[in-house]
This record gives C-alpha cells, sequence and structure tokens, in this order.
C-alpha cells in the first residue's frame, strides 16, 4: 500500500529463526540479511530483490538461518548496516519484520535502532493477556511504540442482513531452529495468491523505521 501510493519502501526480514517473507511473496533466499551481517565483503544493496514489478517495494531477505540470531541481530554489524541504509537515500520508510515480541528479544534489540515499533495482533487467534504483556515489555524497554495493528478476522458467515466478510489467514506460531515441514505447501499456495492477500498473512510483530 505504501508503495502504490509513492513512498520508496524496503522491507527486511529479521525473523532469521523462521523466515516467512520470502515464501509468502516468491522471492529466493538465498543471500540476504544473516549473510551480509556474517560477510563484511557482501554489499547490502546487491542483496535487495524486487517484489513483483514494483519500482518502488524492495526485500531484503532473512538468508541462511545462523546458529545464534540474537548475537547478530545485538551485533555492531547490524547498527551499521541499519545506519547505512537509513543515510542512503534510497528508502522513505523501511519496515523490519522481527519475531514475535514475548519470548524473544530479537524484536526489542532491532527496535533499538529504529524509530519505533508497530505491535501486530491477529484477532481471535492471540489469547487475550498477550497483547497487555507485549506492550508492557515494549515500554519497559524503551522503545518508542508507534501503534497496534490489527488483522485475521473470523471466517466468512451470513448475517441478519445478508452479507457476511472475513479472512481466515494462518496464525504465525511454534518458534524453533527446525527446519520448515510445510515450506512447499507454502511456496505452492504463495504461487497462487495475490501478493497483497499473502502479505495480509504475516503475523508476527512489525517493527517501523524512517
Amino acid at each position: 500500500t505504501l508503495s502504490e501510493m509513492g513512498q520508496r519502501v524496503l522491507i527486511i526480514d529479521a525473523d532469521m529463526r523462521k523466515p516467512q517473507l520470502h515464501l509468502r511473496l516468491g522471492l529466493n533466499n538465498l543471500s540476504g540479511l544473516s549473510n551480509i551481517l556474517i560477510d563484511t565483503n557482501l554489499n547490502w544493496r546487491e542483496s535487495l530483490l524486487n517484489v513483483g514489478d514494483s519500482q518502488n517495494w524492495k526485500v531484503l531477505t532473512a538468508g541462511v538461518k545462523p546458529p545464534d540470531p540474537t548475537r547478530l541481530l545485538s551485533s555492531n554489524r547490524m547498527f551499521d548496516l541499519i545506519n547505512q541504509i537509513s543515510n542512503s537515500g534510497d528508502f522513505d520508510i523501511v519496515l523490519i519484520d522481527t519475531p514475535p515480541v514475548l519470548g524473544l528479544a530479537d524484536a526489542c534489540l532491532v527496535a533499538e535502532h529504529c524509530d519505533g515499533l508497530a505491535l501486530l495482533v491477529s484477532l481471535d487467534n492471540v489469547p487475550r493477556p498477550l497483547p497487555k504483556e507485549a506492550v508492557n515489555r515494549i515500554r519497559f524497554s524503551g522503545v518508542p511504540l508507534l501503534g497496534i495493528i490489527t488483522n485475521s478476522i473470523k471466517k466468512e458467515r451470513e448475517t441478519m442482513s445478508g452479507y457476511g466478510y472475513g479472512y481466515d489467514y494462518a496464525t504465525y506460531a511454534h518458534y524453533s531452529n527446525d527446519d520448515e515441514k510445510n515450506d512447499s505447501q507454502v511456496d505452492d499456495e504463495s504461487s497462487r495468491t495475490g501478493l497483497l492477500d499473502r502479505y495480509k498473512q504475516v503475523d508476527e510483530m512489525k517493527i517501523l523505521m524512517k
């Protein structure tokens, strides 16, 4: 939506534990964020991928799964990379996709180098106390909370007026370093579904950096 409004947008997949953006957008993940953080000879611009025919929307995928994602995300190399991208003038908005804020330090570590953090909550898929707990943790960390975005409402159903609207998007859960069992299924589905529909399925934390 932002790119269609003329904004130059970069999305970075900083979820190295369970990367999803390349699958949902039908992109390869041969070289991404982890590769850049490990190999200082890599230029971040050379790892950017285009999304379809959009000239304003680029993606930096997560890259290979490292043994210790937290160490990479908290490294000086990560801080330098964000500064380089921010000061390049190539983008108006940079969105950094991370794992959920609860249970992992990754989101708050990345957010320390950004303008703020936005919490994405799936309706009817998240126990009521968890969003409040997540907000409290964000405030405790000192990271500016930009707001809360909700998605994934109930399945389409009949109403008294005869109209029914809804989405039944997959929930993001079960974080581990194990290989994806359903990568091929997600990849096949992503080839059949529109880009916007696939992107709406992302139920993780979103971090916003200008």
